[in-house]
């Protein structure tokens, strides 16, 4: 039985039988151990019986100095677990067949993905169609109210709420209004109100006190439900893989201007540095929502009036992130 003092370092072997006449071999595997670095000196003893008041021989201790190694990098981190084992919906087959999932993966799939969603992308919204836009997309199943992102679930009124009249949209104090996710004024150059400034797949209704005081802040690691963190902002842990996969499109639709390093706060990944391993784990930790899919499908069809014809791939799978980024293994829609 072993009982492990992290604080002290210190460990404690009970019930061990050791007959006299015999000699017994211990090894002691020490991690994170100072071996006297620091010059203040390091102690490691042995203690023998109830009270440590036994003499104990020891013949030889000796101490390897070797540094840990480096853990070694996957042979190729973007590949999925099985690679090429999708399948794509029938709805969504046509949209996706010109590429190859089974040969694509990595910074080759992330860019096919981005040629994909920059051609599909048929109709150009309005600042002033948005609105049009979110009051379609993002509707309450009763259709008379709307979802407020970084609502708290349960929350009827004030800057928390989670939904809202479909028709208080504005600028006053009990309004929602047009919540650029990923932050105007963090594009290169600012995302201004029109292109990225008004695609319909990052904006979303916010209460507005609640918007404001997100501001430009960038979304940063947190728990529990939207608010501000130190140096930066949480979306909540009900927004967190929405949050995620918006940015990602913006990503791979408007390339550098929309740079996830420019919007995340974390480290960045190590297959494409422009990427932050933090929206890899939100997309891994929080599924696809109704909500999501709702917003795409109504958003991804030209034929809808405020529909722009391009769809997020990363709510059809989320998994695609991991094909592309590697990190946690997310979601697989298309099993």
């Amino acid at each position: 039985m072993q009982d492990g003092k992290a604080d002290t370092g210190q460990n404690d072997y009970f019930d061990v039988n050791i007959q006299a006449h015999n000699w017994i071999k211990i090894t002691l595997n020490l991690t994170n151990v100072d071996y006297n670095k620091s010059k203040q000196g390091s102690l490691f003893a042995l203690k023998v019986g109830k009270n440590g008041n036994y003499d104990l021989l020891i013949s030889n201790i000796s101490f390897d100095d070797k540094e840990p190694d480096e853990p070694t990098e996957p042979t190729n981190p973007t590949e999925p677990s099985n690679p090429g084992e999708y399948t794509i919906p029938n709805d969504q087959k046509a949209y996706y067949s010109s590429i190859d999932f089974a040969k694509t993966s990595g910074i080759a799939l992330r860019d096919a993905l981005g040629d994909l969603v920059q051609k599909t992308h048929k109709r150009t919204l309005s600042y002033t169609g948005v609105w049009s836009a979110l009051k379609q997309a993002d509707l309450t199943p009763d259709g008379r109210n709307v979802y407020l992102l970084y609502g708290h679930k349960g929350q009827t009124s004030g800057r928390q709420a989670y939904t809202r009249s479909v028709n208080a949209n504005g600028g006053g104090g009990t309004d929602w209004n047009r919540e650029h996710t990923y932050a105007k004024s963090l594009g290169t150059p600012n995302l201004g109100t029109s292109g990225p400034g008004a695609d319909a797949h990052h904006l979303r209704p916010s209460d507005t006190g609640w918007n404001s005081t997100r501001g430009n802040k960038k979304f940063a690691k947190g728990n529990g439900n939207s608010g501000s963190v130190s140096g930066g902002w949480y979306p909540g842990d009900e927004w967190r893989g929405d949050v995620a996969r918006m940015m990602m499109y913006m990503y791979i639709r408007y390339e550098n201007r929309c740079l996830p390093t420019g919007v995340t706060i974390g480290s960045k990944n190590k297959v494409d540095a422009k990427m932050v391993d933090l929206l890899l784990e939100w997309n891994a930790a929080d599924p696809v929502s109704d909500l999501e899919i709702q917003r795409n499908e109504y958003l991804g069809n030209a034929s809808n009036n405020y529909g722009q014809g391009n769809r997020n791939p990363f709510i059809d799978n989320p998994h695609l992130a991991t094909a592309i980024w590697g990190g946690p293994e997310a979601q697989n829609r298309w099993k």
